[in-house]
Protein backbone atom coordinates (compact mmCIF):
# COMPACT_ATOMS: atom_id res chain seq x y z
CA UNK A 1 0.00 0.00 0.00
CA UNK A 2 1.35 3.42 -0.95
CA UNK A 3 1.95 5.87 1.87
CA UNK A 4 -0.63 8.68 2.05
CA UNK A 5 0.47 11.97 0.54
CA UNK A 6 1.33 14.65 3.09
CA UNK A 7 -0.85 17.78 2.66
CA UNK A 8 1.16 20.76 1.42
CA UNK A 9 0.28 22.85 4.47
CA UNK A 10 1.65 20.16 6.78
CA UNK A 11 4.77 19.75 4.65
CA UNK A 12 5.42 23.49 4.82
CA UNK A 13 5.17 23.40 8.63
CA UNK A 14 7.54 20.44 8.79
CA UNK A 15 9.98 22.16 6.43
CA UNK A 16 10.12 25.16 8.77
CA UNK A 17 10.94 22.75 11.60
CA UNK A 18 13.64 21.01 9.53
CA UNK A 19 15.26 24.32 8.64
CA UNK A 20 15.20 25.35 12.29
CA UNK A 21 16.97 22.15 13.31
CA UNK A 22 19.61 22.77 10.64
CA UNK A 23 20.11 26.31 11.93
CA UNK A 24 20.44 25.13 15.53
CA UNK A 25 23.06 22.53 14.64
CA UNK A 26 25.05 25.19 12.76
CA UNK A 27 24.56 27.86 15.47
CA UNK A 28 22.77 30.15 13.02
CA UNK A 29 20.29 32.92 13.84
CA UNK A 30 17.19 32.29 11.73
CA UNK A 31 13.93 34.23 11.51
CA UNK A 32 10.95 32.41 10.01
CA UNK A 33 8.84 34.73 7.89
CA UNK A 34 5.54 34.64 5.98
CA UNK A 35 3.34 31.55 5.77
CA UNK A 36 2.83 29.82 9.14
CA UNK A 37 5.28 32.29 10.73
CA UNK A 38 2.57 34.96 10.38
CA UNK A 39 -0.36 35.12 12.77
CA UNK A 40 -3.62 33.88 11.30
CA UNK A 41 -5.26 37.13 12.46
CA UNK A 42 -3.25 38.93 9.76
CA UNK A 43 -4.73 36.80 6.96
CA UNK A 44 -8.01 37.48 5.19
CA UNK A 45 -9.29 33.92 5.01
CA UNK A 46 -7.25 30.74 4.70
CA UNK A 47 -3.96 30.95 2.88
CA UNK A 48 -1.75 27.88 2.52
CA UNK A 49 1.85 28.55 1.50
CA UNK A 50 3.54 26.19 -0.93
CA UNK A 51 7.10 27.01 0.10
CA UNK A 52 9.03 28.06 3.17
CA UNK A 53 10.67 31.43 3.81
CA UNK A 54 13.44 32.16 6.29
CA UNK A 55 15.65 35.20 6.87
CA UNK A 56 19.24 34.46 7.91
CA UNK A 57 21.54 36.73 9.86
CA UNK A 58 23.88 37.87 7.05
CA UNK A 59 27.01 37.08 9.07
CA UNK A 60 25.75 33.49 9.42
CA UNK A 61 24.71 33.00 5.79
CA UNK A 62 27.71 31.02 4.53
CA UNK A 63 27.55 28.73 7.56
CA UNK A 64 23.84 28.11 7.02
CA UNK A 65 24.23 27.38 3.31
CA UNK A 66 26.97 24.86 4.09
CA UNK A 67 24.71 23.23 6.69
CA UNK A 68 21.88 23.04 4.17
CA UNK A 69 24.11 21.23 1.70
CA UNK A 70 25.19 18.80 4.42
CA UNK A 71 21.52 18.09 5.18
CA UNK A 72 20.73 17.21 1.58
CA UNK A 73 19.46 20.52 0.22
CA UNK A 74 20.24 21.49 -3.39
CA UNK A 75 20.46 25.01 -4.80
CA UNK A 76 17.76 25.65 -7.42
CA UNK A 77 18.11 29.39 -8.06
CA UNK A 78 20.86 31.58 -6.64
CA UNK A 79 20.56 35.01 -5.05
CA UNK A 80 21.40 36.90 -8.23
CA UNK A 81 19.01 34.83 -10.34
CA UNK A 82 15.93 34.47 -8.15
CA UNK A 83 14.66 38.06 -8.26
CA UNK A 84 15.74 41.57 -9.31
CA UNK A 85 16.36 42.35 -5.64
CA UNK A 86 18.84 39.48 -5.26
CA UNK A 87 17.35 38.88 -1.84
CA UNK A 88 16.74 35.13 -1.74
CA UNK A 89 18.07 31.82 -3.01
CA UNK A 90 15.75 28.87 -3.57
CA UNK A 91 16.62 25.37 -2.36
CA UNK A 92 15.04 21.97 -2.96
CA UNK A 93 15.03 18.75 -0.95
CA UNK A 94 13.69 15.28 -1.64
CA UNK A 95 11.66 15.29 1.59
CA UNK A 96 10.58 18.91 2.02
CA UNK A 97 9.01 21.84 0.18
CA UNK A 98 11.00 24.51 -1.59
CA UNK A 99 12.87 26.78 0.81
CA UNK A 100 13.48 30.46 0.08
CA UNK A 101 16.57 31.49 2.03
CA UNK A 102 16.59 35.28 2.39
CA UNK A 103 19.74 37.26 3.00
CA UNK A 104 17.76 40.52 3.09
CA UNK A 105 14.27 41.91 2.52
CA UNK A 106 13.18 44.03 -0.45
CA UNK A 107 12.05 47.40 0.85
CA UNK A 108 14.42 48.51 3.62
CA UNK A 109 17.27 50.77 2.57
CA UNK A 110 19.30 50.10 5.71
CA UNK A 111 22.14 47.63 5.65
CA UNK A 112 20.97 44.00 5.72
CA UNK A 113 22.85 43.32 8.99
CA UNK A 114 21.10 46.24 10.67
CA UNK A 115 17.71 45.18 9.35
CA UNK A 116 18.20 41.70 10.79
CA UNK A 117 19.37 43.12 14.12
CA UNK A 118 16.19 45.21 14.43
CA UNK A 119 13.87 42.32 13.57
CA UNK A 120 15.81 39.90 15.78
CA UNK A 121 15.73 42.36 18.69
CA UNK A 122 11.93 42.27 18.84
CA UNK A 123 11.44 38.65 17.83
CA UNK A 124 8.79 36.31 19.18
CA UNK A 125 8.57 32.54 19.43
CA UNK A 126 6.07 30.44 17.49
CA UNK A 127 5.49 26.70 17.33
CA UNK A 128 5.78 25.61 13.70
CA UNK A 129 5.76 21.89 12.99
CA UNK A 130 5.93 21.36 16.78
CA UNK A 131 9.28 23.17 16.80
CA UNK A 132 9.95 26.51 18.55
CA UNK A 133 10.93 29.02 15.87
CA UNK A 134 11.93 32.68 16.02
CA UNK A 135 9.52 34.94 14.12
CA UNK A 136 9.31 38.74 13.82
CA UNK A 137 7.23 40.75 16.27
CA UNK A 138 3.62 41.49 15.39
CA UNK A 139 4.63 44.79 13.79
CA UNK A 140 7.48 42.97 12.07
CA UNK A 141 5.10 40.40 10.63
CA UNK A 142 2.81 43.16 9.35
CA UNK A 143 5.82 44.91 7.81
CA UNK A 144 7.14 41.76 6.10
CA UNK A 145 3.72 40.88 4.65
CA UNK A 146 2.99 44.45 3.58
CA UNK A 147 6.37 44.96 1.96
CA UNK A 148 5.83 41.73 0.07
CA UNK A 149 2.50 42.96 -1.30
CA UNK A 150 4.20 46.22 -2.38
CA UNK A 151 6.07 44.35 -5.13
CA UNK A 152 3.12 42.36 -6.46
CA UNK A 153 2.20 44.86 -9.21
CA UNK A 154 -1.10 45.39 -7.46
CA UNK A 155 -2.13 41.73 -7.48
CA UNK A 156 -1.85 41.25 -3.70
CA UNK A 157 -3.81 43.35 -1.25
CA UNK A 158 -2.12 44.52 1.95
CA UNK A 159 -4.35 42.32 4.12
CA UNK A 160 -2.01 42.27 7.11
CA UNK A 161 -2.08 46.06 7.23
CA UNK A 162 -5.84 46.32 6.85
CA UNK A 163 -6.44 43.71 9.55
CA UNK A 164 -4.17 45.46 12.05
CA UNK A 165 -5.39 47.81 14.75
CA UNK A 166 -4.44 51.50 14.59
CA UNK A 167 -1.92 50.83 17.36
CA UNK A 168 -0.20 48.04 15.42
CA UNK A 169 -0.27 50.16 12.26
CA UNK A 170 1.49 52.94 14.17
CA UNK A 171 4.11 50.45 15.40
CA UNK A 172 4.57 49.19 11.84
CA UNK A 173 5.09 52.73 10.55
CA UNK A 174 7.69 53.31 13.26
CA UNK A 175 9.44 50.06 12.32
CA UNK A 176 9.40 51.04 8.62
CA UNK A 177 11.06 54.35 9.54
CA UNK A 178 13.72 52.52 11.53
CA UNK A 179 14.37 50.17 8.61
CA UNK A 180 14.22 53.03 6.09
CA UNK A 181 11.39 51.20 4.33
CA UNK A 182 8.80 54.00 4.37
CA UNK A 183 8.57 54.23 0.57
CA UNK A 184 7.91 50.51 0.09
CA UNK A 185 5.34 50.51 2.88
CA UNK A 186 3.63 53.53 1.35
CA UNK A 187 3.50 51.78 -2.04
CA UNK A 188 1.56 48.91 -0.48
CA UNK A 189 -0.97 51.00 1.43
CA UNK A 190 -1.74 53.63 -1.20
CA UNK A 191 0.39 56.48 0.12
CA UNK A 192 3.21 56.48 -2.44
CA UNK A 193 2.41 59.99 -3.74
CA UNK A 194 3.55 61.37 -0.38
CA UNK A 195 7.06 60.01 -1.07
CA UNK A 196 7.75 61.45 -4.53
CA UNK A 197 11.06 62.94 -3.36
CA UNK A 198 12.31 59.65 -1.91
CA UNK A 199 15.34 58.15 -3.68
CA UNK A 200 13.54 54.82 -4.15
CA UNK A 201 10.20 56.27 -5.28
CA UNK A 202 10.65 55.21 -8.92
CA UNK A 203 11.44 51.65 -7.89
CA UNK A 204 8.32 51.21 -5.80
CA UNK A 205 6.15 53.06 -8.27
CA UNK A 206 7.10 50.35 -10.75
CA UNK A 207 6.63 47.39 -8.42
CA UNK A 208 3.26 48.56 -7.09
CA UNK A 209 1.83 49.39 -10.53
CA UNK A 210 0.09 46.94 -12.86
CA UNK A 211 0.76 48.61 -16.21
CA UNK A 212 4.56 48.81 -16.47
CA UNK A 213 6.92 46.72 -18.61
CA UNK A 214 10.50 45.53 -18.16
CA UNK A 215 11.92 48.73 -19.62
CA UNK A 216 10.13 50.61 -16.86
CA UNK A 217 11.63 48.21 -14.34
CA UNK A 218 15.21 48.77 -15.47
CA UNK A 219 14.69 52.53 -15.68
CA UNK A 220 13.27 52.53 -12.14
CA UNK A 221 16.12 50.40 -10.82
CA UNK A 222 18.67 52.68 -12.45
CA UNK A 223 17.08 55.87 -11.05
CA UNK A 224 16.86 54.34 -7.58
CA UNK A 225 20.44 53.03 -7.56
CA UNK A 226 22.77 55.00 -5.29
CA UNK A 227 26.26 55.72 -6.58
CA UNK A 228 28.13 54.88 -9.77
CA UNK A 229 28.96 51.29 -8.78
CA UNK A 230 25.34 50.41 -8.09
CA UNK A 231 24.13 52.00 -11.32
CA UNK A 232 26.80 50.18 -13.31
CA UNK A 233 25.67 46.92 -11.71
CA UNK A 234 22.09 47.59 -12.80
CA UNK A 235 23.22 48.26 -16.37
CA UNK A 236 25.21 45.03 -16.48
CA UNK A 237 22.26 43.05 -15.11
CA UNK A 238 19.95 44.58 -17.70
CA UNK A 239 22.05 43.03 -20.47
CA UNK A 240 22.69 39.72 -18.71
CA UNK A 241 20.73 36.58 -19.60
CA UNK A 242 19.32 34.86 -16.53
CA UNK A 243 20.42 31.30 -17.27
CA UNK A 244 18.32 29.87 -14.45
CA UNK A 245 15.08 31.39 -15.76
CA UNK A 246 16.02 30.27 -19.27
CA UNK A 247 16.69 26.73 -18.02
CA UNK A 248 13.31 26.61 -16.31
CA UNK A 249 11.55 27.86 -19.43
CA UNK A 250 13.36 25.43 -21.76
CA UNK A 251 13.24 22.45 -19.42
CA UNK A 252 16.95 21.75 -19.83
CA UNK A 253 20.33 23.40 -19.33
CA UNK A 254 20.69 26.02 -22.11
CA UNK A 255 23.55 25.65 -24.54
CA UNK A 256 25.70 28.48 -25.93
CA UNK A 257 23.49 28.95 -28.98
CA UNK A 258 20.33 29.17 -26.87
CA UNK A 259 21.96 31.69 -24.55
CA UNK A 260 23.07 33.73 -27.58
CA UNK A 261 19.55 33.68 -29.03
CA UNK A 262 18.11 34.78 -25.72
CA UNK A 263 20.67 37.60 -25.52
CA UNK A 264 19.70 38.79 -29.01
CA UNK A 265 16.00 38.57 -28.15
CA UNK A 266 16.62 40.57 -24.98
CA UNK A 267 18.41 43.33 -26.89
CA UNK A 268 15.73 43.36 -29.61
CA UNK A 269 12.93 43.56 -27.07
CA UNK A 270 14.65 46.48 -25.36
CA UNK A 271 15.13 48.29 -28.67
CA UNK A 272 11.46 47.79 -29.63
CA UNK A 273 10.32 49.06 -26.23
CA UNK A 274 12.48 52.17 -26.59
CA UNK A 275 11.11 52.83 -30.10
CA UNK A 276 7.51 52.42 -28.94
CA UNK A 277 8.20 54.73 -26.02
CA UNK A 278 9.72 57.32 -28.35
CA UNK A 279 6.74 57.15 -30.71
CA UNK A 280 4.40 57.57 -27.80
CA UNK A 281 6.19 60.71 -26.67
CA UNK A 282 6.05 62.20 -30.20
CA UNK A 283 2.35 61.50 -30.73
Amino acid sequence: MAAPEVPIWALVHLTHAALQRTAERADVDLLHIKGPATRSSLRAGRHDSSDTDVLVRPAHLDRFLAALAADGWTLFTGFDEGSPFGHAANYTHTSWTYADVHRNLPGPRRDADEVFDVLWRDRERAEIGHCPCAVPSLAGQVAVQTLHSARSHGTEHADAWDLSSPEVQAETRALARELQAETALAAAIGELDAHRDAPDHALWEYWSSSDNDRLDEWAARYRSAEGFAERWRVLRQAMHVNRTHLRIRLGHEPGPIEVFREQCARIAHGAVSVLHRAKGHRS
